[in-house]
């Protein structure tokens, strides 16, 4: 049997990633104490999918109409938006003591063009325990870019920087960020 070209191993890690799509997703909902508003007991809360807020990042809270409140990283562009429009909605809020388990976010990693990229990336994510949620990849043929976002499930924003630095490591790797 040949070995399988750096294509084919791309193909490969995509076909795997596309099966572990149709796995259940993560819980991205807050637990009981996972946010706490100061000096307020037992509010609704969740979590904004403009900026997927993960326990680690600095968190602000907006007082919906009829849903609680809704949880976004206190750099959301989105919430910096509300704060304009209702300034009096915008609340204090931290990561209290009762999150567990884990939250979906999304990374963009700009790299050369390659054979072998993909299965590099998924490999390092495979070894660091990283459950891949989804993934898009497209390419820049002009700048030879290829372009690829992956939905993690992450604990928290120690395991994303970790994983973050280890990508931006990986040959041809130009560019790694957080997207939202």
């Amino acid at each position: 049997m040949n070995k399988p070209t750096a294509e084919e191993e791309d193909q490969q890690a995509l076909e795997r990633l596309q099966e572990s799509e149709n796995k259940a997703p993560a819980q991205s909902r807050p637990h009981k104490d996972a946010v706490v508003v100061e000096g307020v007991d037992n509010l609704m809360t969740h979590l904004a999918r403009c900026c997927q807020p993960i326990p680690g990042d600095q968190i602000k809270g907006y007082i919906t109409q009829g849903r609680g409140i809704s949880v976004h990283r206190a750099d959301c562009e989105q919430l910096e938006e509300l704060s304009h429009h209702a300034p009096e909605r915008i609340i204090d809020t931290v990561w209290g003591s009762g999150f567990v388990g884990s939250y979906i976010l999304t990374i963009r990693v700009e790299a050369m063009e390659r054979g072998g990229l993909l299965k590099d990336i998924t490999t390092l994510l495979t070894n660091e325990k990283i459950k891949v949620t989804s993934m898009k990849s497209r390419s820049d043929y002009k700048r030879q870019l290829s372009i690829m976002d992956f939905d993690l499930e992450v604990n928290n924003i120690e395991v994303l920087s970790r994983v973050t630095k280890r990508i931006e490591q990986i040959k041809d790797v130009m560019n790694v960020k957080r997207l939202g």
